[in-house]
């Protein structure tokens, strides 16, 4: 996948503005090539561009000026549904049908439940699927209420793994999930292979907040006001990008005090056990 000195703008109202809406750059002239059957992660601020970068690279919009190629195809160019045959986008926020787990996973694709329980595997969704009443057959409620939050988020990720599609892109897919499981979702997706064949690695555009998941990543991007500001693997960033240090150090603290917080919590209960 590649872009080239592609850019996007939202239209931002402005009160007192004569035409009612002044462009507000959120991708600036942005150039990469994410490496094929690697793990990529985009990595900057809040408003930096991350997520409307994964959207580009999807088609979910196209760039105002530049290209974004998939396979030196020109997204533009590909027919209509021809893109969603090839990429996938697993969201912060998931959304599941009042069906069972299969049927949530399978979305009417012809899958024998041998794929279904790997794509469940991948997604360390299959301890608590197979934990469930019906297993496989278990209706999860209207939005997937009868799930946590982080089982509906890996329920879809083993949606888009079924699909085994040529470009995963995760945007804070796997934020509900603790940092553990995490690590092994990240793992698995990077083994060679995701079908029960010998089917190409997929490619992982991942929007990236916590050290777990930078640290996997073979590239990491790192943006700042739309612009990507240098890339390299997390070790190279971190000894030469001021800026990017700073932000994985601080989101290293505030994991530590989040453990922290957990722990104590955690001691706190024991302590009104045994009293």
């Amino acid at each position: 996948m590649q872009t080239e000195q592609a850019s996007y703008a939202y239209d931002v109202s402005r009160t007192g503005h004569a035409d009612g809406a002044v462009p507000a750059m959120a991708v600036r002239s942005v150039t990469l090539d994410v490496v094929a059957g690697g793990t990529t992660a985009l990595v900057g601020p809040t408003g930096s561009g991350k997520s409307t970068l994964a959207s580009l690279v999807l088609r979910l919009i196209d760039p105002d000026s530049g290209v974004v190629r998939l396979d030196g195809v020109d997204l533009r160019e590909v027919a209509r549904g021809g893109v969603p045959e090839v990429g996938s986008l697993v969201a912060q926020q998931t959304f599941l049908f009042d069906d069972t787990v299969r049927g949530n996973i399978t979305l009417g694709v012809e899958a024998t439940d041998e794929e279904v329980w790997h794509a469940l595997r991948v997604a360390q969704a299959d301890g608590f699927v197979a934990a469930l009443p019906s297993g496989l057959g278990t209706r999860v409620g209207e939005r997937g209420t009868s799930l946590s939050g982080g089982q509906r988020q890996r329920v879809a990720l083993a949606r888009a793994v079924l699909r085994n599609p040529q470009l995963l892109v995760l945007d804070d897919a796997t934020s509900a999930v603790d940092p553990s499981v995490e690590q092994a979702i990240l793992a698995g997706l990077r083994e060679s292979g995701h079908g029960l064949d010998d089917t190409p690695r997929t490619t992982v555009l991942v929007v990236a907040y916590r050290m777990a998941t930078i640290t996997l990543a073979d590239d990491v991007i790192y943006l700042e006001n739309g612009r990507v500001v240098d890339h390299g693997t997390h070790e190279q960033l971190l000894a030469r990008c001021t800026g990017y240090a700073s932000l994985v150090t601080a989101y290293a603290r505030e994991a530590a005090e989040r453990a922290a917080v957990l722990a104590d919590e955690d001691r706190l209960d024991a302590q009104g056990v045994d009293s």
